[in-house]
């Protein structure tokens, strides 16, 4: 009878465990929809090019300069979620620095019928890092994301020194109608 109690408890632990989710994008997608991807977000992922306005960065003429982003980026982590048909990702590209640091932009999408955006959404941005920093903290922070975690102790205001997240702050915050990050003292 012992065992048999023992042996249950150790099935309900075990059943109770959640499942590790699978976020390397080539789960999900080829080395070429990873390219598609890139592309179909960079204008709302990344700085605007030169010349370009918000209201102008869709226009055909900043399409090469969009694809240079585009290459240069790297989809570091992608689920979709089965149940709600959401598309999570975490990008990075390469941020200003002295040495080679990226940024992560983590966010998820929804699609419409025709395969258009048709909601996005960034949910945070993180610090410049180096890679193998960057990747470990992101995958922590990505996967908490795609749960539904709430990440205020990550911020900056909250990690006690520690560098997570950037942005959302106190002061920096994502409008999701106009799809850019906004400053709430402006």
């Amino acid at each position: 009878m012992k065992y048999f109690s023992l042996l249950f408890f150790l099935l309900l632990f075990t059943s109770c465990k959640k499942d590790p989710k699978n976020i390397d994008p080539n789960a999900y997608l080829t080395a070429e929809a990873q390219e598609e991807f890139k592309y179909s977000i960079i204008r709302h992922a990344d700085r605007l090019v030169k010349k370009a306005t918000h209201q102008t960065k869709f226009d055909s003429i900043f399409d090469e300069e969009y694809k240079e982003k585009a290459e240069s980026s790297n989809l570091l982590y992608y689920y979709i979620d089965k149940q709600t048909g959401v598309h999570y990702f975490a990008l990075t590209k390469i941020a200003p620095s002295l040495i080679v640091k990226r940024v992560a932009t983590v966010g998820k999408i929804e699609y419409d019928k025709e395969g258009g955006i048709a909601s996005y959404e960034e949910g945070f941005r993180t610090w410049k890092m180096e890679e193998p920093e960057l990747n470990e903290k992101t995958a922590t922070l990505f996967e908490k994301y795609i749960e539904g975690e709430d990440l205020s102790s990550y911020y900056t205001a909250n990690s006690k020194g520690e560098f997570y997240i950037e942005f959302p702050d106190d002061k920096t915050y994502y409008d999701k109608e106009e799809r850019l990050w906004k400053n709430s003292q402006n």
